[in-house]
C-alpha cells in the first residue's frame, strides 16, 4: 500500500462505543471556533461521548512502540459552517483521553488539542448467538 507523504497519521478505528446526549445550546456556545454554528439535529444539540481503540496507529507510515494499539474516549458536538455558500460539517472536540503520555504531549504540543492522560484498560466479552 502507497502511503501519501503528506499523510501524517493513519489508524483504524475499532470497538466503538457511543453515547449522545441532547443539551442546551447555551452550554456548547463557548466552545464554538470561529466561523462555525452549533449544527442541531430536529431542533436538539448534542454532545457525544465516544469510547473506541485505536488501533495500528503509524506516524508517517511507520509503528511507533508501545504506541500502536490504546484506547480513546473523547467529548464532542457538531458545528457547521458556510464555505462559499455550501454548509460543512464538523466535530469539535471538548476532551480526549488517552492512557499514554507521549500521545497527548504530541497532540497538544504540536496541534493545539485538548488531550488528557489518564489510565484506561478494557475487557472484551466475546458471545455466541445461536440462531
Amino acid at each position: 500500500m502507497a502511503l501519501n507523504k503528506g499523510v501524517f497519521l493513519t489508524a483504524e478505528w475499532r470497538k466503538l462505543a457511543l453515547a449522545q446526549y441532547a443539551v442546551d445550546a447555551e452550554i456548547l456556545k463557548k466552545y464554538l471556533p470561529p466561523h462555525t454554528e452549533l449544527d442541531d439535529w430536529h431542533g436538539k444539540y448534542y454532545v457525544s461521548l465516544v469510547g473506541f481503540m485505536f488501533l495500528d496507529v503509524k506516524l508517517k507510515g511507520f509503528n511507533i512502540p508501545y504506541h500502536t494499539n490504546f484506547e480513546e474516549v473523547n467529548l464532542r458536538f457538531y458545528v457547521k459552517y458556510n464555505e462559499n455558500g455550501i454548509w460543512k460539517r464538523g466535530a469539535v472536540f471538548i476532551s480526549e483521553i488517552v492512557p499514554l503520555p507521549a500521545i497527548s504531549f504530541v497532540a497538544n504540543t504540536i496541534y493545539k488539542e485538548h488531550y488528557q492522560t489518564l489510565p484506561m484498560k478494557h475487557t472484551w466479552i466475546e458471545e455466541e448467538h445461536q440462531i
